[in-house]
């Protein structure tokens, strides 16, 4: 091993580079190092959560996905109203979902193909659709556990207890009430307990 030499050669003279002597190649070369010293900032792409956070069209945050869904329940039961979900937008590698959501009695789109077969008689319910312009448009973005939304609270309709002839029982609310009626609890009882 010690009598082995190293098989390149370390020079002690120091090479300075210098631009090129030409005012063409001297002015390119000046525009280069100019790119360098002061960047132009690149703008995050449409519809990532920067671009969306900059934009500032989201009125609301949540911190997870889970914080989203309380919030959701919380605001349709105090409201008494229903907000469905109607369209599901997927946009990788910007945003991994868009939601959007509307109130049950704007309507959800689409044709309905059922016709009366007495549309003479009156109902006795008057009808759930208003065309409400409630809606809420919910963002999820791929890395990031904040989820943003745009939320419109305007309703032509009344809200609360006026309104929850025209909403559906919440899944978790059947379940419910289906287990206290096979526990034999009294029908009136259980009225009373939801606060309906």
């Amino acid at each position: 091993m010690q009598g082995l030499k190293p098989s390149f050669r370390l020079d002690r003279t120091t090479q300075h580079f210098s631009p090129p002597a030409s005012s063409a190649a001297s002015s390119t070369f000046c525009s280069v190092f100019r790119a360098f010293e002061d960047p132009t900032p690149v703008p995050p792409p449409a519809g990532s959560f920067d671009s969306d956070v900059a934009l500032g069209i989201f009125n609301l945050r949540w911190e997870n996905w889970a914080g989203f869904e309380q919030w959701l329940g919380e605001e349709q039961r105090r409201k008494g109203i229903e907000l469905s979900l109607v369209n599901t937008y997927l946009g990788e590698p910007e945003f991994s979902r868009k939601l959007r959501y509307v109130c049950s009695r704007g309507g959800t789109g689409g044709i309905k193909t059922y016709a009366k077969k007495f549309p003479e008689r009156e109902r006795k319910m008057p009808n759930k659709r208003t065309d409400c312009a409630c809606r809420l448009l919910v963002k999820q973005y791929p890395g990031v556990s904040v989820i943003l939304g745009d939320y419109l609270d305007e309703h032509d309709h009344p809200l609360g207890n006026a309104n929850l002839p025209f909403t559906q029982i919440p899944r978790e609310t059947r379940e419910y009430i289906a287990g206290l009626l096979r526990l034999k609890v009294d029908p009136d009882h259980i009225v009373r307990r939801l606060g309906v």
